[in-house]
């Protein structure tokens, strides 16, 4: 049992905050996406070297998915760093 009742309660309301942020992020990302067809992505591509049975060798943009999952992963490192190291320090 923990000595203060609210902290339970902010606990949950931080817990449901948080994924209704991702939630809304992940449903904006997914409603940006299919406005960026396959023409719009190819278009940059340039053939950097051709290989002789048609294969070419290109030189294209960072593929979003790795950029979304490399920009989740630093956002949370910031957020588990601020809560729960400043959590835990006694004034």
């Amino acid at each position: 049992m923990r000595f203060f009742e609210l902290l339970n309660t902010q606990h949950v309301l931080a817990m449901i905050i948080v994924t209704l942020i991702f939630a809304i992020l992940f449903g904006v990302t997914l409603s940006v996406l299919p406005m960026l067809g396959p023409k719009a992505r190819v278009s940059n591509i340039k053939a950097v070297q051709n290989f002789v049975d048609g294969i070419q060798k290109a030189d294209g943009p960072f593929p979003m998915i790795i950029a979304l999952i490399v920009g989740g992963t630093v956002l949370w490192a910031i957020y588990y760093i601020l809560y729960y190291g400043l959590s835990e320090v006694i004034l």
